[in-house]
């Protein structure tokens, strides 16, 4: 998984519960003999996590993130974010996050995204798909804001997982923080291989994604644990909209994107 631009914003989000059998979503097709072999109760682990938030009509998630970042000499050095991510169906999303490089919101209001930096006094704000799928897809792709852990926000999480996964295995049931979760492991054929820990029980969310990219040098993690989530909260529309505060400076995202790639 190429890295894009570093925001330092992660989105989570999505999305009842049922189990594997019963699921309105069909399994994944076997490739082969070893492609596409999803273990069973890997499977329905992430039928009910997918289910259980595509019924969530809000919520909010405290969120931190590990990012390694690996040096010329090898050394891994972690990067950690902490994150309050606010979801209101259908296409609304705010995170704010503290970081090493200070404070920053992103909001999404189902028709624009914009990013500011209060410390750094300034802002970014871009037309968005009306849909919170391809917003994400639109970020990445267009202004090269990524959003590792963007599977888990989008409808249908289920399908959006698996897409590339070769195996996935049912490693047991694990404690993160006091309570028991599904851990499981799967395998991609895109060089990134995830780990996921899904809350036991009828409240499915996931509790922490680790992703490895195995693709770059030194094979980097990007953890995300989640805590203290929050379904069905009231929320103002007014949390997602955005006006520049007086004296903020604009800036174009989609300038520096393209300026990144001529020089890559």
């Amino acid at each position: 998984m190429a890295r894009m631009v570093e925001v330092g914003l992660v989105l989570l989000v999505a999305a009842g519960t049922s189990g594997a059998a019963e699921s309105k979503h069909p399994a994944p097709a076997q490739e082969g003999a070893k492609e596409g072999v999803i273990d069973p109760k890997a499977d329905e682990a992430l039928h009910r996590m997918s289910d259980y938030l595509d019924g969530l009509k809000s919520f909010t998630v405290d969120v931190s993130t590990t990012d390694e970042k690996v040096s010329t000499d090898g050394e891994k050095i972690q990067e950690i974010k902490d994150s309050k991510v606010t979801v209101a169906r259908p296409n609304q999303l705010r995170v704010d996050r503290v970081g090493p490089r200070g404070r920053a919101t992103l909001r999404y209001d189902g028709k624009q995204v914009s990013l500011e930096s209060p410390d750094k006094n300034v802002y970014a704000v871009s037309p968005a798909p009306a849909e919170l799928a391809k917003m994400i897809d639109d970020a990445r792709d267009r202004l090269h804001v990524d959003a590792p852990g963007g599977d888990l926000i989008v409808p249908d999480s289920y399908h959006a997982l698996l897409d590339g996964v070769t195996v996935g295995r049912y490693v047991g049931l694990e404690p993160i923080d006091g309570v028991p979760a599904h851990h499981l492991a799967m395998t991609t054929k895109k060089g990134v291989d995830f780990q996921l820990w899904i809350k036991d029980g009828p409240d499915a969310v996931p509790l922490r994604y680790v992703i490895t990219s195995k693709d770059m040098a030194g094979q980097p993690q990007f953890t995300v644990d989640l805590r203290d989530w929050k379904p069905d909260v009231k929320v103002n529309a007014k949390e997602f909209a955005f006006s520049p505060p007086q004296g903020a400076k604009r800036i174009n995202l989609e300038a520096k994107a393209k300026g990144r790639e001529r020089n890559e």
